[in-house]
């Protein structure tokens, strides 16, 4: 298994779900209140309230690829805008929001963006895939919205990129315009030139 988009897409969404709940506020008077332990409601007294939510905390493993993930776009994108769509789209996907929503707030074309987006996961995952990247799949249980593999995390598998996964720099293209042989073509349209002038000839 190689480097796809779709696994590159996963990794940026997934970091940033994990930065979007490491950033930690001040801790001042408003904040004591969540410092100390959830209080277990008694039956009779906890009508009306829901199920205690319990903040997720980024574990070691969940922190180090999302600096992973960081680092490819700091390092394969060069402008600040393309940079900006990215990870808007990483994190409105993230936290269920609509890009699309995003993209009218700040007057950018939602097509281009979407083709933005989907042409740097392309050129991360073959970057990764020439630079022989081991590949690290994200936590699925808080990429949820995407398809992966199931059965828990995988946090690293040491499988080297195929060289077959991209092209040679010395590869035969697979079309090449100038090499097609264009002799039935050339046929056919003279006989339609000969069938015309057939046609045009004046009648004796």
């Amino acid at each position: 298994m190689t480097w796809t988009a779709m696994i590159v897409r996963e990794r940026l969404v997934e970091a940033a779900d994990t930065m979007a709940h490491i950033v930690v506020d001040r801790v001042g008077p408003g904040k004591v209140r969540s410092l100390w332990p959830v209080y277990a409601y008694e039956h009779k007294d906890a009508y009306g309230y829901g199920q205690v939510q319990v903040r997720y905390i980024p574990d070691a493993a969940a922190i180090s690829r999302a600096d992973e993930a960081r680092a490819w776009v700091n390092a394969l994108v060069d402008e600040d805008r393309a940079r900006q769509i990215v990870w808007a789209r990483a994190s409105c996907e993230a936290g269920k929001r609509s890009f699309a929503g995003w993209c009218r707030k700040n007057r950018v074309p939602r097509r281009s963006a979407y083709r933005l987006t989907d042409l740097i996961h392309e050129r991360v995952a073959l970057s990764l895939c020439k630079a022989s990247i081991n590949l690290r799949y994200p936590d699925y249980g808080r990429v949820a919205q995407h398809e992966g593999i199931g059965g828990g995390q995988i946090d690293s598998l040491s499988i080297s990129a195929s060289p077959r996964s991209f092209m040679e720099d010395d590869a035969r293209p697979i079309d090449v315009p100038e090499a097609r042989d264009m002799t039935w073509a050339e046929q056919q349209a003279e006989r339609r030139r000969k069938i015309l002038a057939r046609y045009e000839q004046p009648a004796t």
